[in-house]
């Protein structure tokens, strides 16, 4: 039987949150039996939803069965930041004003809080908002993708990239401004500074073992 549509909806995003934030980290196992139960649900919305996430590639399949959780060694972080600047980047072609609130920046914009989470939120919501840009829905999707198999990155950036903050200030400020020229710049700045220190995040990731956020296999 097919798990009800709620059901299955509010799963993904329960397991699609935790990934994000780093609750299951590169290398967990997901054993379908065990998160149904953590869950408070059935196999079936589960095992559906991972395979869902294996689609956006933030789980991947076990060869020994069930899914994993994709390690994010220093190649694949430098590859996704290439990635994810060219898509962002490519994005400032189209022209367009500002409008509207300014999301989770405006948490940066008053000071604070600091912590990983609102700072890893900001730069979702900046980069999607520049990504937005083209009207091209396919674009867009690409740029979330990108930005949400680095979410788990993100969050360490912190402990080894200086002024995080004020990178996104910055950048966000040319934005409204309009002055797309020198956006292109920082928004490359922003992402050369993370590939060069591409080995250190991935240190810092890995260090993060899967025990130490739950017991045993998820």
């Amino acid at each position: 039987m097919a798990p009800e549509p709620l059901t299955a909806e509010r799963i993904y995003r329960q397991l699609k949150a935790d990934l994000l934030n780093g609750v299951f980290p590169p290398g967990t196992q997901l054993v379908v039996q065990t998160a149904a139960e953590l869950y408070g649900v059935s196999i079936s919305p589960v095992r559906d939803c991972a395979h869902r996430l294996v689609g956006e590639r933030l789980l991947e399949l076990n060869h020994g069965g069930g899914f994993v959780v994709p390690q994010r060694d220093a190649q694949t972080l430098r590859d996704l930041y290439i990635w994810h600047g060219y898509l962002v980047r490519h994005a400032l072609k189209a022209s367009t004003s500002f409008g509207g609130d300014a999301g989770p920046m405006a948490t940066l914009e008053r000071g604070g809080p600091h912590h990983p989470k609102a700072i890893r939120d900001a730069a979702a919501w900046l980069f999607a908002h520049i990504g937005s840009r083209p009207g091209n829905q396919v674009h867009l999707y690409s740029v979330l993708a990108a930005g949400d198999m680095l979410s788990v990155a993100r969050l360490h950036e912190q402990s080894v990239v200086r002024n995080v903050e004020e990178e996104l200030l910055m950048i966000w400020n040319l934005t409204k401004a309009g002055r797309d020229a020198a956006v292109r710049e920082a928004i490359w700045a922003y992402h050369r500074k993370r590939i060069r220190r591409a080995s250190s995040i991935a240190n810092k990731i890995s260090a993060v073992s899967p025990s130490s956020n739950m017991p045993g296999k998820f």
